[in-house]
């Protein structure tokens, strides 16, 4: 399970207005959480800023960011992805965890066969996808959708998949 500090939370799109807002698009369009936090980082060097305000416009947030005054810094942005420090989110309870907390676990079946290991979490455009590194070599991807991924058991480092399905996913990418 991964104890990443900082989480991928979205992408910035594009500018908002002319005063450098950005819109940001979440990962999880259920979450509410740029309403809440007082930083981000931004893109891969995961560059600091302080929020100033934030609002939800429908399927995106607007933050207005320290040092980013206008249209054309805001444009600056665009593409990039947006971190939050892990601490500064709502506590999880129960089954409920982060996509990040996938990597690392095994894809494992009913038969305790071994599938590989999450090796990252992509949103995707109807659900997020699993990328594995396969036991046989090579890598495979998975859709995180109930069909093909069962219970998610954190404490064992496992994730419970469908044996029949992933020998047929498999035979494609032996091939």
């Amino acid at each position: 399970m991964s104890t990443a500090k900082r989480l991928r939370i979205g992408v910035i799109g594009r500018a908002h207005g002319v005063a450098g807002a950005v819109r940001v698009f979440a990962d999880d369009e259920e979450s509410d959480s740029l309403l809440y936090v007082r930083g981000i980082y931004v893109g891969e060097a995961q560059v600091p800023y302080c929020v100033h305000s934030s609002k939800h416009c429908g399927r995106f947030f607007s933050l207005i960011l320290e040092g980013v005054s206008d249209r054309e810094s805001a444009f600056a942005l665009s593409g990039q992805a947006v971190y939050v420090e892990r601490s500064s989110l709502k506590p999880l309870s129960g089954s409920v965890f982060y996509a990040c907390d996938l990597v690392g676990l095994v894809l494992c079946d009913a038969q305790d066969r071994r599938w590989g290991e999450v090796v990252s979490v992509q949103p995707g455009a109807g659900h997020d996808l699993l990328y594995y590194a396969r036991c046989g070599g090579g890598q495979g991807c998975i859709p995180f959708v109930a069909a093909h991924v069962g219970e998610v058991d954190a404490a064992r480092g496992v994730i419970m998949v469908d044996g029949e399905w992933m020998a047929e996913i498999d035979a494609v990418y032996g091939e």
